[in-house]
């Protein structure tokens, strides 16, 4: 089966010393996740960042988790920490795909 792709806002739950995801909601289903599969951060630049000269509040924060849920499926998410500090309203969890 091929992935869906999502690339929408979820609610989720943290839990342990370093905050990590242990439940989503999507499309008013809830998951609960059994284990993270894989993490990594991305700091790449994002289309937004054109020309040679590239800016740091061009770049992307965002910490990707692979997780897998108590049903058996396989979830792509990630946490988006934005650049400005001064606002944690703006950072936000995406589910990006179902693998």
């Amino acid at each position: 089966m091929p992935p869906q792709f999502f690339g929408r806002e979820i609610q989720v739950i943290t839990g342990g010393e370093v905050k990590s995801p242990t439940a989503f909601t999507l499309d008013k289903s809830q998951y609960t996740i059994a284990e993270i599969v894989r993490e990594w951060h991305d700091h790449s630049f994002g289309p937004t960042a054109t020309g040679r000269r590239k800016r740091w509040w061009e770049r992307r924060h965002r910490n990707y988790y692979l997780v897998k849920t108590t049903d058996g499926e396989l979830f792509e998410i990630y946490y988006d920490r934005g650049a400005n500090l001064k606002h944690p309203e703006l950072r936000k969890w995406y589910a990006h795909r179902k693998l």
